[in-house]
């Protein structure tokens, strides 16, 4: 019987995907989609409790059901992690860094049970967003994803896991606030975050599961919370 393992919060998250989304560019390593409303945090090797950083990616939802599905194999999402690493070594001085791979990984590159070592000093990273918009804020951008994890959960439980499109509600975003095509909910003007992320609140507080909890639980942290407890 194979042991189930148990989920536990990565601790300071919001940090933690600040970190991964420079680590990718804020690109989808596999699809090179960069028009991704909300990015999932994968555990590479399944163990949902392993929170090092060398156990985690950041992908599109997509692909993140490809992997879940088998359609992208968990050696092929050791090749591209250690890719991403070895990828700014260019960039990068003489300073070591050590990734530890914990669990057996079959004919993976990574080999079971190695280390893994790449020169690297701090990485220079290309900001995406131009000053005057959310993404250019990384805790209020944060937040925003915080928010639109949150009411994609919420819909899960509507419509069962796995049936939740979660391209749409970015889309219905982008759409509500007339963000263009090639641009996503993060370029949308600082001045209007207060509306946004009010916009969303409200649309997870009338989910069904947002009205049953709402009633004696908090269905979302408020913007201060989250900031002092990510900042």
């Amino acid at each position: 019987m194979i042991e189930k393992k148990t989920r536990t919060k990565i601790p300071k998250e919001s940090k933690v995907r600040a970190e991964l989304q420079k680590e990718i560019n804020s690109v989808c390593p596999f699809c090179d989609n960069s028009e991704v409303g909300h990015f999932v945090i994968h555990h590479i090797d399944e163990n949902p409790a392993n929170h090092s950083m060398s156990n985690l990616l950041l992908l599109c939802p997509i692909c993140h059901s490809k992997i879940t599905k088998g359609d992208i194999r968990q050696e092929d999402v050791y090749k591209k992690k250690i890719e991403l690493l070895t990828q700014s070594t260019s960039r990068k001085g003489t300073a070591q860094r050590i990734v530890n791979v914990n669990e057996p990984v079959g004919n993976t590159i990574v080999g079971d049970r190695n280390q893994i070592t790449v020169k690297h000093v701090s990485k220079v990273v290309r900001q995406k967003y131009p000053e005057g918009c959310i993404g250019y804020d990384t805790v209020k951008a944060n937040y925003i994803a915080h928010l639109i994890k949150r009411y994609n959960e919420y819909k899960e439980y509507e419509v069962g896991k796995g049936n939740v499109n979660y391209a749409m509600f970015s889309s219905h975003l982008k759409k509500k606030f007339k963000i263009g095509p090639t641009r996503t909910i993060y370029n949308l003007p600082m001045n209007r975050f207060d509306e946004l992320a009010t916009y969303i609140q409200l649309r997870i507080n009338d989910t069904k599961l947002g009205r049953v909890k709402g009633l004696g639980h908090k269905n979302y942290s408020t913007y201060d919370e989250f900031a002092n407890d990510n900042g």
